[in-house]
Order: C-alpha cells, then sequence, then structure tokens
C-alpha cells in the first residue's frame, strides 16, 4: 500500500496570511510534488458567517505576500506548476475545489477558520496545518468505521515525509448516533486495529500511536486543529472517481 491509491487532482492550499499559512503552503507543495500534480494557492479571506460569501469586499491578504511564501516553500522541490485563485471565504474554496476536482484541501488552523464548515463540506481529505512543533506526529482522523485506503496513504505519507509518526485518532460520535447504541470501543479498536496491520508493515519507518475518543467530533476536530502540526480528516460520502 502507497501513494500511488490516491487521486491525481490538484491540491489546493488556503493562504489567508495567518502564522500558519506558510507550513499549510509547505505541506501542500510537499504533497503536490510527491505524487506530480498541480499546485493551487487559494488567496482566501475567512469572513464572518454574515458576510461569507463577501464578494467585492476588500481583500486583506496582498497577492505578493503569497507569491514569497510559496517561492520558499518550492524551494528545492522537484519542478511544480503552481496556480493562484481568490475566494472570499468557505463556501468559495470548496467551489473552486470542486471544480478542481481537488484530490487534497490544506488549510492553516488559524483565528477565524471555520473548521466544522470545511469539515463538514468538503467532500474530500481535508488537512488543517496547526503551530509547527518538532517531533509531534501528524494526526490522522479515523471516523468510526470510515476509512478510505487513500486517505491513509495520505496520512502515512505526511507522517513519512515529515520524519515524524503517525497519532490515529478514532471518533465514534458520527456513527453512532444512526444507531440504537454506540459500538462497543473493543470493536472501533480491533476494527483499527485491522485496518493498520498492512499499513504498518508498508511503513516500518513510521512510529504510530492510538486514541478512542467519545467526545463530539466537531469539538475534538477544532481543538485538534489548532493543537497538532498537520490534522488530516478523511473524505466523507461517496469515493471520488
Amino acid at each position: 500500500m502507497d501513494g500511488a491509491e490516491l487521486a491525481r487532482g490538484a491540491v489546493v492550499v488556503a493562504f489567508d496570511g495567518s502564522p500558519a499559512a506558510e507550513p499549510a503552503v509547505s505541506w501542500a507543495a510537499a504533497a503536490a510534488a510527491s505524487r506530480g500534480a498541480d499546485l493551487v494557492v487559494v488567496t482566501t479571506t475567512w469572513w464572518p458567517a454574515a458576510l461569507d460569501p463577501a464578494a467585492g469586499m476588500v481583500r486583506l491578504v496582498p497577492e505578493s505576500c503569497a507569491d514569497e511564501v510559496v517561492a520558499r516553500a518550492t524551494a528545492g522541490l522537484p519542478p511544480l506548476d503552481v496556480f493562484g485563485h481568490f475566494a472570499d471565504g468557505a463556501g468559495e474554496l470548496l467551489v473552486c475545489a470542486a471544480e478542481l476536482d481537488a484530490a487534497l484541501i490544506v488549510v492553516a488552523a488559524g483565528p477565524g477558520v471555520p473548521v466544522r464548515g470545511l469539515v463538514r463540506g468538503a467532500g474530500r481529505p481535508l488537512a488543517f496545518a496547526g503551530e509547527p512543533e518538532p517531533g509531534a506526529p501528524v494526526v490522522f482522523e479515523l471516523d468510526s468505521r470510515h476509512l478510505r485506503p487513500a486517505d491513509l496513504a495520505l496520512a502515512f505519507g505526511f507522517a513519512r515525509s515529515a520524519g515524524v509518526g503517525l497519532h490515529v485518532l478514532q471518533t465514534t460520535t458520527a456513527w453512532w448516533r444512526l444507531t440504537t447504541a454506540r459500538p462497543p470501543a473493543a470493536d472501533l479498536a480491533a476494527f483499527a486495529v485491522a485496518e493498520l496491520g498492512d499499513w504498518l508493515v508498508s511503513y516500518p519507518d513510521v512510529p504510530v500511536t492510538y486514541e478512542l475518543t467519545t467526545a463530539p467530533r466537531a469539538r475534538t476536530l477544532t481543538r485538534r486543529a489548532h493543537t497538532a502540526p498537520l490534522l488530516l480528516v478523511g473524505a466523507r460520502g461517496r469515493p471520488r472517481r
């Protein structure tokens, strides 16, 4: 199992000028370069929900700022086709990603980022870049028993390229609310172990830790998005073609 299973669509990264924006672009550039995909840098302003979308409003992030960050992020990488775009808020960002049939969206987990709305509306793998912390693992959300090999390939690939471990965070509430009872923790853990088995063999250099939480999913992901160097949330719904 490896990254060859990944979709070949573009990697879309939202650049909002926050402190975490440059790490987000670096993660996205590395992901695009590793699979020969285009990098689309979307200069974004996170307007309050009442103003999103806010077409025609003053752009708060100058294009030149994004250009400088992209130049630093792509230095030393294989040749990469980079394109620029503007989006006023989360809605336009998701529309842009959908039109490009993006394989991945990367977002800086800065102030004002609508984590819940992005997770709910992305429809494709979504990565949040938080504050860089040397040696901290990449966090991958395993949504109960919903798992796509391509998403796990992304997670292991990110961890390996950064030379860090992978922390698998299994959430539960999105699944058991639709049933009469929450699945036993032992059953969920057994599912995770069974799914991870072959990946541990394929990525022996990536140490893996595991955590099961019963806390509300949206609150858990919002907190982890701001504390992990990278949080990867897999796609939900029907598989992409």
